[in-house]
């Protein structure tokens, strides 16, 4: 659903306002009910979905590094403590309100982006050409947004400050690597293209041998097969470091330029509501994920 439609703005506003009168695993349920037509498991979770369920509510919000990473810009930070600040999408600027911005100092091409949710995202590949009045006006707009509110994403609701970041333009031609990762350990990837047009994309499951997945996501055209590219070991050992302090989370690389980026780090995909075709990879995924000590 397109973010500018009708539908979407609508069920944004009621997701909002549900929000500050429903309780957040009364939420939880529902959506869930209506989106993976099945009851959520939240007193013994098994499955992928109910895992991610569970620990949105009950661990990410009072993680402050789950918090702190999910932060768009602070997570720059926690890169950098890695050993990995020179594989940041070169920085042009941050700024508290959209009024703010110097477009005169901006370059002819970036990307603006607020760091409190997803998608929240202004792709310029042409400065001229750019409405910037539409453009402050929707950026402040999703700078008064609670983006954990619209799924019951908590994480995001304890990103108190909320700015807005200009990245270096990365070109049209971007692939996403997005590494799956299971108490510490990298497992598997999906490898989207057409990244810059989001719904047109297209998403294939691989081992990390570059082996296709017999996984498929229906909403999306699949790719039958990859070429891994000749720095995925050193990608693979990235998400390897970054990922040793969560028992689940998505890192996420973008491939341009004959070179490789990080993106984020993602930790609720689908919001915990994340279609597998088959499904039972949904269950086996879910062993994977070991929250005995933190449900304790």
């Amino acid at each position: 659903m397109e973010r500018d439609s009708f539908l979407y703005k609508a069920r944004r506003k009621c997701q909002v306002a549900a929000h500050k009168v429903v309780p957040d695993v009364a939420m939880s349920k529902m959506y869930y009910r209506i989106v993976m037509h099945k009851k959520l498991d939240l007193d013994d979770p098994q499955t992928f979905n109910e895992k991610i369920q569970w620990m949105k509510l009950y661990y990410y919000p009072k993680n402050k590094l789950v918090v702190h990473c999910s932060d768009k810009y602070a997570v720059r930070k926690f890169i950098k403590a890695k050993g990995y600040g020179d594989k940041l999408v070169p920085l042009l600027g941050v700024w508290d309100r959209a009024e703010d911005i110097d477009w005169d100092k901006l370059p002819d091409r970036f990307v603006l982006k607020c760091n409190h949710g997803c998608a929240y995202n202004i792709v310029v590949p042409d400065k001229s050409k750019l409405d910037k009045s539409a453009a402050v006006k929707q950026l402040n707009e999703w700078l008064e947004e609670d983006f954990g509110a619209f799924n019951v994403e908590l994480h995001y609701s304890g990103i108190r400050h909320h700015r807005i970041t200009c990245e270096e333009f990365l070109g049209d031609n971007i692939t996403d690597y997005k590494f799956f990762c299971f108490n510490g350990e990298p497992h598997c990837i999906y490898v989207s293209t057409d990244l810059i047009h989001d719904r047109q994309a297209q998403i294939g499951f691989f081992y990390l041998d570059g082996k296709k997945m017999p996984l498929h996501r229906d909403d999306y055209t699949d790719i039958p097969e990859v070429t891994l590219p000749p720095f995925f070991e050193e990608m693979k050992k990235a998400a390897e470091v970054l990922c040793k302090n969560f028992p689940f989370v998505r890192v996420d690389f973008f491939i341009a330029n004959g070179t490789w980026y990080f993106a984020e780090l993602t930790f609720t995909p689908g919001a915990g509501m994340m279609p597998f075709n088959p499904e039972r990879f949904d269950l086996e995924w879910g062993k994977m994920i070991d929250i005995s000590e933190i449900k304790k």
